[in-house]
């Protein structure tokens, strides 16, 4: 049974100038240290900071709720897509997520599966 869908789109650019402004200030609340670190080795860090940003928004929407930022990290799975590694998700609660770019845009989806 669904639980809850969630998309968010988030401007390449604009993401950045808040990087710009804010620095480390901003990535280290948003950010877990392994998404730092695979993202700012990366030759626009960004595009992929901002897909990431996208992904825990719309897992925010499909969940319904906020939680912290750190605690929702964006992992690789075996296959190499992408996962979301949430602390604290409830038993029998199952997260699909996609991201892509297109040009200045970075955008996410997000579905939780629960059991019935």
């Amino acid at each position: 049974m669904i639980h809850g869908i969630g998309i968010d789109a988030v401007e390449v650019p604009r993401f950045k100038r808040a990087m710009d402004r804010w620095g480390e200030r901003l990535t280290s609340r948003l950010f877990t240290g392994p998404e730092l670190a695979y993202s700012l080795r990366l030759r626009r860090p960004e595009r992929h900071l901002a897909a990431r940003f996208a992904a825990k928004v719309s897992f925010f929407k499909a969940l319904g709720r906020p939680v912290p930022w750190r605690d929702v990290e964006v992992v690789r799975a075996s296959s190499g897509a992408p996962a979301l590694s949430v602390k604290g998700l409830s038993d029998g609660m199952r997260v699909s997520v996609s991201i892509s770019h297109d040009g200045d845009l970075s955008i996410a989806e997000t579905i939780i599966e629960r059991d019935s």
